[in-house]
């Protein structure tokens, strides 16, 4: 049996750090891919303690982040046109759209790409 691939966004990893029960059945036995903004959203965080920061750091190891390429380049400034999304938004949509996942988040405003992408609403 090959393992779902799934893209989350950032608040859906919040969430599940939170103990959120939505969350557990989605992940689990995933292979979790992330955006290098999720990255930087997570990790630029402030108000965490040494212990939390080192937490969050263990648990992204093992999410695969997606940097920024040419093709996710692209397919930001397109949906952005298109759709007049967020810089941040656009870049994690164009990641999920690029690597052919679908993209798990709580953001109802990305229901406009139901046409572009697969959408896992939580």
């Amino acid at each position: 049996m090959t393992a779902k691939s799934l893209l989350v966004d950032t608040n859906v990893l919040i969430h599940h750090w939170d103990g959120d029960a939505r969350t557990t059945p989605l992940l689990e036995d995933a292979i979790i891919h992330a955006s290098f903004v999720t990255e930087i959203e997570i990790l630029g965080f402030h108000g965490y303690t040494a212990h939390e920061r080192a937490k969050v750091i263990a648990d992204l190891s093992f999410i695969k982040i997606v940097d920024l390429d040419a093709g996710i380049k692209s397919a930001a400034i397109d949906l952005r046109v298109r759709y007049r999304m967020k810089l941040a938004d656009a870049l994690i949509a164009a990641t999920a759209i690029r690597l052919g996942v679908p993209l798990v988040t709580e953001d109802k405003h990305f229901k406009k790409l139901k046409d572009e992408l697969t959408l896992h609403l939580l």
